[in-house]
C-alpha cells in the first residue's frame, strides 16, 4: 500500500515502511536494523545506471545489497534483490572495463566538465534475473 510513483523523494517512505534508517550515501540509501546497508532502485521498466560510479567502488562496496522495487506508476508489484557485484557482472562490465571507464573520466574533456555522466541501461529482463523476494 506504499505509493512510490512520481519523481524522487520516495526513499524515506520506503525506509520507514521497511523499518530501515534512511541515510544519504554515495552507494546506498538506507541501513537495516542489523546494520546492513541497502540501495533502493524504483522503476516501472528499465533502469539507467552510471558505470563510472561502479568504477569507483571497492570490493567491499560491491557487496552492498540492492533492492529493485518494480511498480505500476504507484504501487510496488515486485521486488528483486541483488548486490553491486552481480549487477556489474549482469551488465557485462569486467574489471578491465571499469578501469577504462575510470581512466576516461580522468581525461581533460571530462575534468573540464565535472558533471558529465554516461548512463547505461539495465533492462527489465535483466532485473528479473535477480532473486525475486516479493
Amino acid at each position: 500500500g506504499v505509493d512510490i510513483g512520481g519523481k524522487g523523494g520516495k526513499d524515506s517512505i520506503l525506509a520507514e515502511a521497511l523499518g530501515h534508517k534512511r541515510v544519504s550515501s554515495k552507494f546506498y540509501d538506507a541501513v537495516t536494523e542489523s546494520g546492513e546497508v541497502v540501495e533502493y532502485k524504483k522503476q516501472q521498466s528499465s533502469q539507467f545506471l552510471d558505470p563510472y560510479k561502479f568504477s569507483l567502488m571497492t570490493d567491499e562496496e560491491k557487496k552492498i545489497k540492492i533492492l529493485f522495487f518494480m511498480h505500476d506508476g504507484s504501487f510496488i508489484k515486485e521486488v528483486y534483490q541483488t548486490d553491486y557485484k552481480t549487477l556489474i557482472k549482469t551488465m557485462g562490465y569486467s574489471a578491465w572495463d571499469l578501469k577504462a571507464i575510470k581512466k576516461l573520466y580522468e581525461r581533460e574533456c571530462f575534468l573540464n566538465r565535472p558533471n558529465t555522466q554516461i548512463k547505461a541501461e539495465l533492462k527489465i529482463d535483466e532485473i528479473k534475473t535477480f532473486k525475486k523476494i516479493y
